[in-house]
Formats: structure tokens, sequence, C-alpha cells
């Protein structure tokens, strides 16, 4: 008699610091199952992965998201030496198929499933019937992926290492008398940005997390919460994101609440153009860390049909 048991598949979130795994099926993410690891306790994700699936049952799949750049069957982690062949991946863990995907790109697959419970609306209007939505993350580096929710379809990207719009350059030069040493918008708009932009402001170096309790730290935070703005600006007219801006990642997290959250969103507020269509363009904050499990599962049940 055929097994008609349904398939379960491993989804996985590997940051540079840490990485999450679950389990999926038909009904999405399997919250019992979500586990989070550090890193720096495993030699590769193979060996980290191959412990979580010992005890499981047979699976069909994997899609593995990944903080870096993805192409091909392969990938690498941008702040740690792990590398991803997806043909070895399904060697070394005895699995049918892996898929690999870039962290961004399985945060656009999320979008269309996440609950509300997992998002805070920002500011404008939601517009379910507009197709373009667009994920920003700003956490350990900075990135953005496209969604066309209606088809399913995201597009990747490497906005990260893009040159820095004039709009904000001229913030960051006014500040602190030379933007070169920022040379693209991670440099920036992420974890290490933040710290080196306090440390341009106030010649004090310290780790990210502490800037905000730093001398001087609120007034960096303010900067870095401007000329965000003034990259959600650019970013409105590159992409017309009209069905949403979702931010996900530590650093928005801290930009996009508390004072600094009516600087980062007032230059999209106050645009004009188009009738008004960008003010409108409603903006979220993901607040779920587990978000990105939730975009592999939806990822794995569109590659199956």
């Amino acid at each position: 008699m055929r097994d008609c048991a349904p398939a379960v598949n491993l989804v996985a979130d590997v940051g540079g610091t840490n990485c999450r795994l679950a389990l999926a099926d038909a009904g999405g993410v399997r919250a019992d199952s979500v586990q989070r690891f550090r890193n720096d306790n495993y030699d590769s994700f193979a060996d980290l992965a191959r412990g979580y699936i010992a005890d499981q049952p047979m699976l069909a799949s994997a899609a593995v998201a990944i903080a870096g750049p993805v192409g091909k069957g392969e990938g690498r982690l941008t702040n740690r030496n792990w590398h991803f062949d997806a043909v070895g991946l399904e060697q070394e863990l005895s699995l049918p198929r892996v898929h690999l995907l870039n962290d961004l790109e399985a945060l656009g697959h999320a979008i269309c499933v996440l609950p509300d419970a997992s998002l805070t609306q920002l500011s404008g209007t939601p517009t379910p019937d507009e197709p373009q939505a667009l994920v920003v993350g700003l956490g350990t580096g900075f990135n953005v992926a496209l969604t066309h929710r209606p088809s399913g379809v995201v597009f990747s990207a490497e906005m990260g290492h893009a040159r820095l719009p004039h709009s904000v350059e001229a913030i960051v030069a006014e500040a602190v008398g030379d933007s070169d040493v920022f040379d693209t918008v991670e440099h920036l708009l992420a974890g290490k940005g933040l710290a080196k932009l306090h440390k341009a402001r106030t010649g004090h170096s310290c780790d990210p997390e502490h800037v905000e309790a730093a001398d001087g730290g609120p007034e960096t935070l303010a900067l870095a919460a401007r000329a965000l703005g003034a990259l959600v600006r650019e970013i409105a007219y590159l992409y017309l994101p009209e069905g949403g801006i979702y931010f996900n990642g530590s650093l928005a997290r801290t930009l996009l609440s508390g004072d600094t959250r009516a600087l980062a969103l007032e230059p999209l507020l106050n645009e004009t153009g188009f009738g008004g269509r960008m003010a409108n363009i409603p903006t979220y904050l993901l607040n779920d860390d587990a978000s990105a499990l939730q975009g592999c599962a939806r990822f794995l049940k569109v590659a199956a049909l």
C-alpha cells in the first residue's frame, strides 16, 4: 500500500551568528519543532543540521535561507566562513533535494503568509490588491527582495553592495564631514555600519548593540534614521512597492522604534510625487524571528506545485 503520510521538509534560516531549524509540511512550519543554534558550536551547517535531523522521520527536501549571496546552487555566509553547496548537502544530509535561498528572498516568500501578529504597521494604507511588495533587511548586513505576491515570485538582489545615493551621502557628509568611508549601503545601514558611523561622529568605538547606550548614541541613531529615510524614499521610486515595504532585522527594529521612527519615515510620508502615491505606501516592521522559516516553507510548497 502506498504511504500517504504528508511530506515533511527541513527549513533553515542561517545567519552569521545563529541558525534556526524547523520542520514544515503542507500546513507550514511546525511551531513545536523550531530550534535555535549558535554557529560557533559547529564546524559547518551540515554538521549542525545532521544533529537536528538525526531523530526525525524521513524528510522529503530542505530549503535553506542564507545571510549571504546565493546562485547556481551555491552560497556563502557574508559574515562567517561557511560555504553551501546544494548537491553536497543532499549527500551529506541524505536528502533527495536541497534548495538554497538568500535570507531576504525567503522573507519575500514569507510576507504572503505571515499572520498579522507577526507584523507591526508603521504607516500608510494597506492595499491587498497591489501586487508588488518589498522586504528591506537591516541587521548584520543589508539587502532587499522584491515580491510579486499573486504569483509567489521573489526577485533576489544584493543592494547592500550598491553605492549610497547622493541624498544619503549628503546627510552623512553634513554630519561627519566625510562620507567616502561609507562605500556602500551596507557599510552604513547595517550593524557594523552603525558602529562605524558612531566612531566617525564621536571618535569612540563600541559594538553596534551598545551604540544606543553610549555617549552620543541617541544622536548617532537619529543620524542613521535620517539616512535610512532618505534611502527609503529612493527605494519607493526604484521598486514601486505599493503592496508594502516590510522592514526586518535588529537595526530596523532599533531605528523604527521610539523617537527615531518618525525620522526614518518622514521623507516617504512627505513625498508628494505621483499624486501622493508614495506617501500612501504601507510600511511594516517584521517582529517574528522565525519569519524566514515561514518563507522557506512557502517556497517549498510553491516549488512542489
